[in-house]
């Protein structure tokens, strides 16, 4: 009989390609010839199925837009002496997109890593934790909109002279532009948005390289800054959430302590909050307006 998971998870908005291995079903020294597929939705009109057979595989592709529920897709291979063997694939979709915005994907990268968030770690009430959007929707709860913020100059000596091309954001982190000025972009004095092929960013050290000498000018940045350690704090205290039920358990000679996977998500996010720019020690210059001091 072919091989084929029992069960598929698939975005509502996904689109998906299913592979059914009919090795099994293959006659002595044949070959799979043909395929075909029938698509049976949960509810409304079966989607148009994308097939293509390289032997002993066939290939169905269910397109993005599907409703929500249990979908069948009745695949059916041609074998070279004729026999048709039919298998069902069961697909379970049942979440939106997790596709988080391109600009993320390094930040995202490094929550995982201060998390230890692993893409398929656990899953409640049939979502998989943790996606990308699901760390992106943590990392924009601890996130500062930057706003016509001034930039500082870092000049340094060539030909006996100060040249100006290294300029430094108050933060760092920063959500990287994707296109355009609807997420992060240089203004001059006057409000003029600076041509981004006129320099380089450094998103995580909040650093911009202009090509050329700038000497004078003054520069603002605009954008959207993410404290990571606060959401890596979040994630492991979600984590404890979900590990709290957990028991010790012994069998034969082995001993699991479960329990110390919840102290220690605990202990994670406090260590986290330490390291938060908003949770941590910090120091401040102030000043009185009553004074010239």
């Amino acid at each position: 009989m072919a091989t084929y998971a029992s069960q598929y998870t698939q975005s509502t908005r996904e689109e998906a390609t299913y592979t059914v291995d009919f090795t099994n079903d293959l006659p002595t020294g044949g070959s799979v010839t043909g395929g075909t597929a029938v698509h049976v939705p949960p509810t409304g009109s079966a989607a148009s199925l994308t097939i293509s057979t390289t032997s002993p595989y066939v290939y169905v592709t269910l397109p993005a837009s599907q409703s929500t529920g249990v979908h069948y897709i009745d695949v059916t291979a041609t074998m070279s002496d004729g026999d048709t063997p039919t298998v069902r694939i069961e697909v379970d979709v049942v979440y939106p997109s997790t596709v988080a915005r391109s600009g993320m994907l390094n930040l995202i990268d490094e929550l995982r890593l201060r998390a230890s968030a692993e893409p398929n770690e656990y899953s409640i009430a049939g979502k998989q934790y943790w996606t990308d959007e699901q760390l992106q929707s943590i990392l924009d709860r601890n996130r500062t909109d930057i706003i016509y913020d001034e930039l500082v100059a870092v000049p340094y000596q060539a030909a006996g002279s100060l040249t100006y091309l290294e300029y430094r954001a108050n933060y760092g982190n920063l959500e990287e532009t994707t296109g355009g000025t609807a997420i992060f972009y240089i203004q001059e004095a006057d409000g003029d948005t600076v041509a981004s092929a006129g320099y380089s960013v450094d998103y995580e050290r909040g650093i911009i390289t202009f090509t050329t000498n700038q000497e004078g000018e003054v520069f603002y940045v605009n954008g959207r800054s993410y404290d990571i350690d606060a959401a890596a704090a979040q994630v492991w205290r979600m984590k404890a959430s979900h590990y709290y039920t957990a028991v010790n358990f012994s069998t034969d000679n082995h001993r699991i302590d479960r329990e110390h996977v919840y102290q220690h998500c605990l202990q994670m996010a406090e260590h986290f909050d330490g390291q938060s720019s908003s949770g941590g020690i910090g120091s401040y210059d102030l000043f009185r307006s009553d004074t010239d001091a």
